[in-house]
């Protein structure tokens, strides 16, 4: 596989539309004899033998790629009208100009289908079933934001559930590049990869584009629209702004090319608040219909992209990146009393080298992040909740800060051995993560329920639950992780492939543990057959780590006390003599890993493409916890032996006549698990057999549909997201075990209930209008982009999550939603 790793862009600003940047440089760039480059298919593998031209001042000459995809062309002088095309059976041609770049990456993309695919060998190379790769121009016609992007990427490729794991570059990344830096985004172009370890999850490729030696500037992406209205309540709204800018050019008497991005992002709203508060004479706590909060992101990046020649081409940046938030966590039950503010800077350096040999490509790149988060309570006064009503009073957190460092280094060589690719290579990476919490002083006290609240508040009754913690918790977690793998394509012929992979995963007190894979591909008489099966080993995430080392007993106390009034409380009981609670990790942790198996069918005819996949999953040694009684209190276990397994049908049908296109996937999935992460309970501790139930978060039925419009100079996609009921863990609101857990579920099975379902039309609209035209004198072409956005289109109430507390005031009731319609215009200045 060959891929070229370009400059990765970042972004800036400040709130409003506020200026971004200006950077201005110089230009001088030498002139070239040699034009050389490579042709890859969606997948960046190499396509051998396809045909490659180069039109200049009329002329035309022509080269077939070699067996490695490379092409090379040789001329005095490189005029400005130059263009390069591949064309290769099966794909569709790519288009680009020479511009000063003298080393080119054509990815090819699959052609629109004309007739019935004869030759096997054409669609062998075809994505996976639930795989888009989308190129700078599909994805120009949708948004100027990256966000919006990678989620537009996903549900092309039909996939509306699980985590997401996101690589700019070949490298994994906690700050997305600007949408105009972006040349492709693909979605699990190879589940069986052993250069990754990502198994269910969704595997994000986002490839930025070369930087020309020439300057280039894209300023505007302001967007602005009416105000989105609240699902809960019509009389709420809230407002965004954002802008955009981008500059590019060469760097003078030097092979290197700069960038320079910056954006922001302002949004305002007026959350609503569904929380019930008994009116309490003496006590200073109401119910509040909303709470206003902002949310403000602003980044910057600068970056160099260097290549001498058609061999060494290297690439560097720096992004730098905000976000500042109020009242946060305030919604639903949560009133603004008990919400934090939000401070989060991050600093993330990246570099790349891709060095190109006759039989071999070399890739290399190194990121280091380094980020710091400030929390801050609005409130230090005692906490209190009453279990599905409201939660009110101060935070459990008074003040934290955490800082979080990352480095990852990768090598991968893909050399030729006699017409069969092979790649190895190693990721390295080391985490550290730090904390430093200064608790509420005066803890929290919960209810079971409003009458208990009521009792306590009115007649001093001892109906309460007291959770306290004490101390300065500072702690330290770091961790290493080690990835060696190979993998090659075991056997080509014209009508079947065999792929096959190892890898093996250090990381820290997890030991080493080995990943198989191998993976096929067949086609006869039309039909594309595609199986394959391997092991997944999936990292320890560190906050888990730090969460036991802080709550160890040593950085910090917690105390517990049950049977408490709320005026023993607020007076300062004391904590000699209370029960606490300390967490450890159990001797015989395991790292989770997955074992994931496919197959699947297709049979791409004249406009029509139908198929259908099948996918096995089995997780091992997932996280859970349980709290287990000891003489002086509790001890939480954090444990490794919980466990998912799921069954999944994606049908996915494409149809594509003249431009048009319309493609459609449903998706079914029967998933269990007996876990919802590190730190989730069971009803009964020390005993598992109840908690197995349908896989929280995981709707049975999800549909996609997209319709693709182009209208002359204009485009139109339609896109309709639908899922059902997700599943819902209803619970008593009592704490039938005495241990301030309230998981108890009343004898009914875990995740019973039936949690929120989706509907949203999205409409997107893009058209270019040339303004050269009415600037008198213009030798260069200037381009105004002008984009329209609708979110939720019907106006659909979307809620994100329902009372769950059975026999509490809001039992069933949504608590929170996604907002309504949302309308949004957006205007950019480009000038290529």
């Amino acid at each position: 596989m060959t891929k070229r790793t370009p400059a990765v862009s970042g972004s800036a600003s400040r709130r409003g539309f506020s200026a971004v940047f200006a950077l201005l440089v110089l230009a001088g760039s030498g002139q070239a004899e040699t034009l050389t480059g490579t042709v890859v298919d969606p997948q960046q593998r190499l396509i051998a033998g396809a045909t490659v031209s180069l039109h200049c001042q009329g002329k035309t000459e022509t080269r077939q790629a070699d067996h490695q995809g490379h092409f090379t062309f040789t001329r005095d002088v490189f005029p400005g009208d130059c263009s390069v095309v591949a064309v290769s059976s099966g794909f569709a041609p790519q288009e680009r100009t020479v511009g000063a770049d003298r080393v080119l990456a054509l990815q090819l993309r699959l052609a629109e289908i004309k007739e019935t695919v004869s030759v096997p060998a054409d669609i062998l190379s075809r994505p996976p079933l639930a795989s888009v790769s989308l190129s700078a121009s599909d994805l120009k016609d949708i948004s100027d934001n990256t966000i919006d992007l990678v989620a537009y990427a996903k549900r092309m490729a039909g996939v509306q559930s699980g985590a997401d794991h996101i690589y700019v570059d070949g490298l994994p990344t906690d700050t997305l590049p600007p949408a105009g830096t972006i040349d492709r985004i693909t979605i699990n172009a190879d589940p069986f990869s052993a250069e990754y370890s990502d198994g269910s999850s969704t595997h994000i490729d986002i490839v930025t584009k070369d930087t020309e030696r020439k300057f280039k500037l894209e300023m505007g992406g302001f967007s602005f629209g009416p105000g989105t209205h609240s699902v809960l309540n019509s009389h709420l709204d809230s407002t965004s702004e954002t802008g955009r800018g981008m500059l590019t050019g060469p760097v003078p008497n030097l092979p290197l090319a700069f960038t320079a991005s910056g954006d922001f992002n302002y949004q305002q709203t007026e959350e609503p608040i569904e929380a019930v508060v008994p009116a309490i004479p003496g006590i200073a706590m109401a119910t509040v219909a909303s709470a206003p909060t902002t949310n403000f992101n602003h980044s910057v990046t600068l970056g160099t992209y260097y290549a001498r020649n058609d061999t060494l081409h290297a690439n560097a940046s720096l992004s730098l990146s905000g976000r500042d938030l109020s009242n946060m966590g305030v919604s639903g039950l949560t009133l603004p009393d008990a919400g934090m503010s939000e401070g989060f800077d991050s600093r993330e350096f990246r570099a790349t080298v891709t060095r190109t040999g006759p039989h071999s490509v070399y890739r290399a790149g190194l990121l280091t992040n380094w980020s710091d988060t400030t929390l801050n309570a609005n409130s230090s006064s005692l906490g209190v909740s009453v279990l599905g009503a409201f939660v009110g009073g101060g935070a459990d957190i008074d003040h934290q800060t955490n800082d979080n460092t990352r480095w990852t280094l990768k090598n991968v060589l893909t050399q030729d051995f006699h017409r069969h690719v092979l790649s190895f290579g190693i990721t390295g990476s080391r985490t550290g993560d730090g904390k430093s919490e200064s608790p509420n002083p005066s803890g929290r006290i919960e209810f079971d329920n409003v009458d208990q609240y009521k009792l306590s508040a009115t007649t001093g009754a001892d109906t309460g639950t007291w959770f306290l913690t004490r101390g300065q918790g500072q702690a330290h977690y770091v961790s290493y992780n080690a990835a060696p793998f190979v993998e090659g394509e075991l056997l080509r012929s014209t009508n079947a492939s065999v792929h096959g992979g190892f890898r093996a995963d250090y990381q820290t007190n997890g030991g080493v543990l080995c990943s198989p894979r191998l993976s096929g591909a067949a086609g006869r008489r039309g039909f594309l057959f595609r199986t394959g099966s391997g092991m997944f080993v999936q990292n320890w995430p560190n906050w888990a780590f730090l969460d036991v080392v802080e709550n160890d007993g040593h950085h910090l106390q917690q105390y517990l006390a049950r049977d408490v009034s709320l005026s023993e409380v607020q007076a300062g009981a004391p904590t000699l003599q209370l029960p606490t609670i300390v967490s450890q990790t159990a001797p015989n942790l395991t790292p989770p890993r997955e074992w994931v198996s496919k197959a699947s069918i297709e049979h791409p005819s004249r406009h029509f493409t139908p198929g259908v996949e099948y996918t096995w999953i089995v997780g091992t040694h997932l996280l859970g916890s349980q709290r287990l009684s000891v003489p002086t209190g509790w001890t939480d276990i954090l444990e490794s032996n919980r466990s998912t397994r799921q069954h999944q049908l994606h049908f996915r049908a494409q149809y594509e006549i003249k431009g048009q296109s319309f493609t459609a996937h449903y998706e079914w999935i029967h998933a269990g698990d007996d876990t919802d992460g590190p730190f989730s309970f069971p009803a009964r501790q020390n005993d598992l057999r109840d908690e197995w139930a349908p896989a929280s978060n995981v709707a049975p039925h999800n549909l996609t549909l997209i319709g693709h419009f182009r209208l002359k100079a204009t485009s139109i996609t339609l896109m309709e997201v639908l899922r059902n009921a997700i599943p819902s863990n209803i619970t008593s609101g009592l704490d039938a075990e005495g241990n301030g857990l309230y998981t108890d579920r009343a004898g009914r099975a875990r995740n019973s209930g039936e949690g929120p379902a989706f509907h949203s039309l999205m409409l997107y609209a893009h058209r270019r209008f040339s303004l050269s035209r009415f600037l008198s004198g213009s030798t260069r072409k200037l381009y105004l982009d002008g984009g329209f956005q609708v979110e939720n289109l019907l106006d659909n109430k979307n809620y994100l999550t329902m009372g769950t507390i059975a026999g509490s005031p809001l039992f069933g009731q949504p608590l929170a939603a996604l907002p309504g319609r949302a309308v949004r215009f957006s205007l950019n200045l480009a000038r290529p």
